[in-house]
């Protein structure tokens, strides 16, 4: 058999898989990779990408202070490693080509005819065209302005993904701008080119291939998106709100997108590989987030909700040896915070290997549809209840808790979609650089009194955050990766301009 090599993209770093590898000791493998099974792939391993203990634990859910470290603390102070930049922009594009890959085989004379017995190609290329959407916007969410591909759009700038079509090795970086405003051209156009009644793909891990609820998926995420931007372009937001809304959005649960892991170490979740399987002890809840949860006031920061312990605290968090719920502090070296020694772990069913990693889901589209009504309690409290249920909290326990909620505000609200999207740091870190919510993060140059109960004991520890990096409101984006200066300089840097730098602080085009 020839050997598949992975070939190291020059500008963007993609690892490409070769669509037509000959297989000359077993006739009877195919010679195209079916889309079914790329799709499964991209799937799967995009959460194993961009959820696992390097990409999403050593960068978004230390920033968003969902978790921080006990040992290594410079990434809970900004300090990421370049290595892990690396990976997460090669792994981005890598899942990328195959999406592009189901589109070619789905459009090509010579593999559309074979592909279209198991789903319309029409179904196919839009599966396709929904997760390349999701795909670029967290990369654009990560990086800022970056080499993009669209199916449905010739702007010469979207140069990206073109090297096995003998197109430029050295794309240009589309702004976030215009890829913003693609991804929303993309999913409106992919979702109404989609044929209900039929297939939508083979080997579907969301939905087993039903194309009505590939239609909600996609539109919901056209809603998130228009959502980000009604502060840039109102006119072209509400009319993709109004149009996703009409189309039809999540409704329950039941429409989450999402992966569910299996019972292995090889094909576990990948935080349990994380703890479990590599035994991995470097995280633990932060001390911000369990006292949110807690109904606690985190020293200077007041509670929006205060006297009220959140029913999913048992379930984000483990309680430690003395049965109490701590998180770990953050604080201005590794020193300081390896002498708390009485953290939780996060919760068995976050670290369960058959963990559900979600894509988007229901409570998400609730808090949305509360921020766009002025803050509506409604939408509110359905949020609140769609991620309550989703971990499995007790109908009894979730009345209780949404009977005493303080009314719906920009505040009260966020803050909720913020502890609703636990595990999915990304998104949470936009969010929170575009609403500046929850603000009860511990923030450089804070000095904070953590009082908790330890060793039979009430103890209270003193902490100074202070950052390597100077970012007083968190970071913005991640830099551009440094061999982008060595492969694909001059269009790196026609970026940079554009941007106004490339610094951790440059902000998206649609931070405020």
């Amino acid at each position: 058999m020839k050997v598949l090599k992975n070939i190291s993209l020059l500008v963007i770093g993609i690892l490409l898989f070769s669509c037509e590898v000959d297989y000359l000791d077993n006739p009877n493998e195919p010679i195209v990779p079916t889309s079914g099974g790329l799709m499964t792939r991209v799937q799967k391993q995009f959460m194993n990408d961009t959820r696992d203990e390097w990409m999403s634990g050593r960068m978004s859910l230390l920033w968003v202070q969902y978790w921080n470290q006990v040992n290594y603390t410079e990434e809970d102070r900004y300090q990421y490693r370049e290595t892990v930049n690396k990976a997460g922009w090669n792994d981005i594009y890598k899942n990328a080509q195959d999406l592009k890959d189901i589109i070619a085989i789905n459009t090509d004379d010579a593999t559309k005819g074979d592909a279209n017995v198991i789903a319309p190609n029409e179904n196919q290329i839009a599966a396709a065209r929904i997760m390349l959407a999701y795909v670029f916007q967290l990369a654009t969410d990560i990086w800022g302005d970056i080499p993009y591909y669209s199916y449905g759009n010739d702007d010469p700038d979207f140069e990206a993904l073109q090297l096995k079509d003998g197109g430029s090795i050295t794309p240009k970086y589309a702004s976030q701008e215009k890829i913003y405003k693609d991804l929303l051209k993309e999913l409106d156009e992919a979702q109404a080119m989609i044929i209900e009644g039929k297939n939508m793909i083979g080997a579907d891990l969301f939905y087993d291939g039903d194309a009505s609820m590939w239609k909600k998926f996609a539109n919901s995420l056209r809603l998130r998106i228009a959502n980000r931007i009604k502060d840039k372009d109102a006119t072209l937001a509400n009319q993709h709100i109004a149009d996703a809304l009409a189309e039809g959005v999540y409704t329950s649960n039941d429409d989450n997108a999402g992966v569910k892991f299996e019972n292995s170490a090889l094909n576990g979740a990948p935080m349990y590989r994380a703890f479990v399987v590599s035994a991995r002890r470097d995280f633990a809840p932060s001390y911000s987030f369990v006292q949110l949860l807690k109904g606690n006031d985190i020293h200077v920061y007041s509670n929006p909700f205060a006297g009220l312990e959140d029913p999913r605290l048992p379930i984000y968090v483990d309680p430690n040896g003395d049965g109490e719920y701590l998180g770990v502090p953050v604080a201005e070296s590794n020193a300081s915070v390896r002498t708390f020694k009485w953290e939780s772990k996060p919760g068995a069913e976050v670290l369960s290997s058959t963990y559900k990693e979600l894509y988007m889901e229901y409570s998400e589209i609730c808090f949305i549809q509360s921020e766009l009504n002025g803050w509506d309690q409604t939408w509110y409290e359905y949020g609140v209840e769609a991620s309550m249920q989703k971990w499995g909290v007790p109908q009894a326990d979730i009345d209780a808790f949404i009977a005493t909620l303080p009314a719906a505000t920009e505040e009260t609200v966020m803050t909720q979609k913020y502890i609703a999207l636990y595990m999915n740091a990304y998104e949470a870190w936009s969010e929170l650089r575009r609403t500046g919510y929850p603000q009860t993060l511990i923030k450089s140059g804070d000095t904070y009194d953590y009082t908790f109960m330890a060793d039979g004991e009430e103890q209270t520890l003193t902490y100074f955050y202070n950052t390597i990096v100077d970012l007083p409101e968190g970071p913005s984006r991640v830099k551009y990766l440094l061999n982008e200066d060595n492969i694909n300089k001059e269009n790196k840097d026609a970026a940079v301009a554009a941007m106004g730098g490339d610094e951790m602080d440059t902000k998206m085009w649609w931070q405020p």
